[in-house]
């Protein structure tokens, strides 16, 4: 029994060192460096398993035990060979990386920086990028990536959670919070009309808005907020005519769950958003 508490040390000093060793720069070793990453956790898992098969391997040659009577030993003895307390070590920390993974899976989304720079279809990339932040429960309900080129408005993407949108219009008081029973599709669907074509009048007066702030001389608005009574607006500017040519290129996104409003999950996801269309347009030009 003390080899195998010794052996859950040897892991868990493995664990503690792994997270130290990847935490310089940031401090935040989860988010900076584990996640971005996280697709190869299972590959290392796995690599641990094998190391740790191998040790027993070669414990069980110089003994001449069975690896289960190797492994029995770490609970019956007080001594066991070292091959079986390494063994058990790598096993407890591949097992610790799998937690990790599935855990990172589960609670965080997908890193921006994580979709490609150069994909096939450009478009397609952006749909999943808007779909994969949106379907995060607690954050956006809807996203549109809109090119507008002389005048005219193009949709080049867009993400929606129609459940979650129902679910939040259903809420709202001129729907008497549930009570009245609507049609959930065309609840999501009328909702959806509506945030479009909020999106073009917030965009149209975006000429106001930077004549707004223009006097104290910090440049043109690029990102705006809306934190209505119910939930949030979100646009973020792009690409300017002064910058590109003559697209404007700009991102709107909203929510209707005032709580991760409150608590900034929907601006997070929003933000992680920004990053993911901007790294996936990285790839098309320089700055």
């Amino acid at each position: 029994m003390n080899e195998l508490i010794q052996a859950a040390g040897y892991a868990a000093l493995v664990y503690l060192l792994f997270n130290f060793a990847i935490s310089f720069g940031s401090g935040r070793p989860l988010t900076d460096a584990i996640n971005p990453n996280r697709r190869f956790l299972p590959m290392a898992a796995v690599g641990l398993f094998g190391s740790a098969y191998s040790l027993l391997v070669q414990g069980a040659f110089h003994t001449g035990q069975s690896q289960a009577d190797l492994l029995r030993a770490l609970v019956s003895q007080e001594k066991a060979v070292p091959q079986a307390v390494g063994a058990v070590s790598l096993l407890v920390f591949g097992l610790s990386l799998l937690i990790l993974w599935v855990w990172c899976m589960w609670r965080l989304p997908r890193d921006p920086r994580t979709f490609c720079q150069n994909p096939k279809d450009l478009l397609a990339e952006y749909r999943k990028a808007l779909g994969h932040y949106v379907r995060w429960e607690g954050g956006l309900d809807f996203a549109m990536l809109c090119e507008v080129r002389d005048g005219t408005h193009i949709l080049l993407a867009e993400g929606a959670d129609d459940r979650d949108i129902a679910r939040g219009v259903g809420r709202l008081p001129m729907y008497g919070s549930g009570v009245i029973q609507l049609d959930p599709t065309k609840m999501a669907t009328e909702q959806k009309d509506r945030w479009r074509l909020e999106s073009r009048k917030l965009f149209d007066q975006l000429p106001e808005l930077d004549d707004l702030v223009m006097p104290v001389r910090q440049g043109k608005n690029v990102g705006l907020c809306f934190d209505v009574r119910y939930g949030a607006m979100y646009v973020e500017v792009l690409d300017r005519p002064d910058d590109t040519g003559s697209v404007w290129l700009y991102l709107f996104a909203a929510s209707l769950n005032q709580h991760e409003v409150g608590n900034q999950t929907a601006a997070k996801h929003f933000a992680g958003l920004v990053q993911a269309v901007r790294h996936i347009r990285g790839g098309l030009s320089k700055g």
